[in-house]
Formats: C-alpha cells, structure tokens, sequence
C-alpha cells in the first residue's frame, strides 16, 4: 500500500515536470514569434518611412520638386509600403502564409460584394450630404467634377479614372498597410490601439506631401494650417472604418484596399476640382462618420466577438507557420 502510495506521488511529479516543460516550451515558442514578427514590423515600418521621406523631401531640399525627375522621385517614394510589405512577404514568409497573403489580397470570392457596396453608398451618402452641407448652406463654390463630366460625356472615361484611382493609394500603400501590418499590431493591441497607431503613422506618411505643390496636403497648408494639420486624425479615423470593414470580410486585404479607393475616387477624384473649403466640409463629414462607426465597435457585443474571432486566426496562423518562416538575418 505504501509502495503503490509512492508510485502515484512519483507519477504526479514526473507529469507535472512534464506538463511544466511542454507549457514553458510553448511560452517560449510565443515568445520567439513575437520577438520576429516585432522585429519585422518596425523594420517596415522604418524602411516605408524613411524611403518615402527621403524621396519626397529631396526634391524640396534641393528645389526640383515639380520638375520631371523630382515627380518621378516624389511617386517612387510613394510605393514604399507596397514593394517593402511585398519583399517581407516574398522573402520571409513560409509558402502557406504568402499564399495565404496573396489570397485575401486578390479573391474576389473571399471578399464578397456585400462590403464593397456598402462602402460605396457610404461614400456616396458622405460626399452628397457634404456638398448639401458646403455648397447648399455654407454657399461654397460648387466643385467642378472634371472627371465625373469627362466619365457622363464619354463613359470608357470610366476605366482610366479607376485605374488613376487605383494607383493612386490602394495599389501602392494597401499591400503594406492592411496587408502586412494590421494583423501584427491587432495580436498585440486591442483593435483600437492598432486602427489608431496604424492610422497615425498612415497620416505621418504623408508629411512630404505637405511641401510637394499639386498635391491636396500643400494646398491644404498654404490655406488653412488647422486644416492642414487635421488630415492626420482624419487619416486615424478612416483608419478605423478600413479596420472595421476588414474584420467584417474576415480580413480580407482587398475590401480594406477598395475602402481606400473609394474614399478617394467618390469623395476627391470625382469631384475635382473644388475649394479647400468643400474639402474640408468633406473631411468633417466623414469624419463624424468614422466616428459614429468608432462608437458601435466599442458598443457591439457582436463586433467585439468577429474582432476577437480573427485576432485568434492570426495568433494560430503564426503558431502554425513559424517553422516555415525565414530568419531576418537569412535574408
């Protein structure tokens, strides 16, 4: 009976320095994989920016911004989120997660239509009631719509101004922002934590812009700093509506990309040319927008439940493909 005593005392002890050894392992393991993935992160982060700093400030440093070759600096800067998410993805990422990466960037089935039409008529509703707001009350310059006339006189006009839309932000911003960087700081924040430090650093991107003449963020400050300096916590908050959209497809990249476009095809492009002040009446309304979305992510049970739904996904696609995974120095 005392034998028998002691051998189940031997067994709970060696199960529990088993069951130790396994737990410490996998906190180990955890450990490792968000060390690279941290490392990962602010390495893009680092190189987008610099990258995109360095080819847009040279050109007004050196007073050539406008001619061909500073434009040409000025554009190749803006891809820097794109082509450095895209050789993270191509060079460290085991086969499974790339091929997971480029499915939830180009699948129109995994997106659906559902969101995409939503966001459409969200847009379209916030630059209306915008324009009603601007030109109807505040008598502000009706905008000139030079696309949206070139589009209804010759509707093959439609194509070009997609694709300059397209270009134009979700193409060489999207594979990075959405695609690369969301999932890590949603696994290590909450999704208010990461919608705001992704859009803040969004918006900051685009310090160049404020000194490079022809585009909205220069106009923007030679008229108005206050306006000028409100497009970064708009950034943050259309950064919150993109996340809110990406967590309702199941993190799909392209709705997240299309939320982008169409913010800017429906409330800028179509509409250009018009006043700093319809663009700020603009910015506002969607802003106020953003932030009744904000409201029902923090107030919805259900929303909270798809949010923590996907942040577990992530976790176990990283646990899954860490083997497979490249080390940064290998590269």
């Amino acid at each position: 009976m005392e034998k028998s005593r002691k051998l189940s005392v031997c067994g709970t002890f060696l199960y529990a320095l088993v069951r130790d050894g396994e737990e410490e392992k996998e906190r180990s393991m955890k450990n490792t994989a968000d060390d690279k993935s941290d490392r990962k992160l602010v390495l893009f982060f680092g190189i987008t920016l610099l990258w995109t700093w360095i080819c847009g400030f040279i050109p007004v440093v050196f007073g050539f911004a406008g001619t061909g070759f500073g434009t040409f600096l000025f554009y190749f800067g803006g891809g820097a989120p794109s082509v450095t998410a895209l050789f993270l993805v191509c060079f460290t990422y085991p086969k499974e997660a790339a091929k997971d990466y480029f499915h939830r960037c180009f699948s129109l089935k995994y997106m659906g239509w559902k969101w995409p039409l939503i966001t459409i008529g969200v847009f379209s509703v916030t630059t209306l009631l915008s324009l009603l707001i601007g030109v109807g009350v505040l008598g502000y310059e009706m905008p000139k719509m030079d696309f949206a006339q070139a589009i209804l006189a010759n509707p093959l006009m439609l194509f070009p101004v997609l694709l300059i839309s397209l270009i134009s932000g979700p193409l060489n911003e999207e594979f990075g922002w959405r695609g690369y960087a969301l999932d890590k700081l949603l696994v290590r924040f909450s999704v208010f934590k990461a919608s705001a430090i992704l859009g803040f650093i969004w918006g900051i991107w685009h310090l160049a812009w404020y000194f490079t003449p022809g585009q909205a963020q220069y106009q923007l400050l030679q008229d108005s700093v206050f306006h000028a300096v409100m497009f970064i916590p708009s950034t943050m908050l259309l950064s919150f509506f993109v996340t809110f959209v990406y967590i309702k497809t199941k993190r799909s990249i392209l709705a997240g990309a299309l939320v982008h476009m169409f913010s800017n095809l429906i409330g800028s492009q179509l509409l250009a040319s018009y006043t700093t002040e319809i663009s700020a009446v603009i910015r506002y309304t969607n802003m106020f927008f953003f932030a009744i979305v904000i409201v029902y992510m923090c107030c919805s049970g259900k929303f909270r439940e798809e949010a923590e739904e996907q942040i577990d996904r992530i976790k176990a696609d990283e646990k899954r493909f860490l083997a497979g995974a490249i080390p940064l120095k290998n590269i």
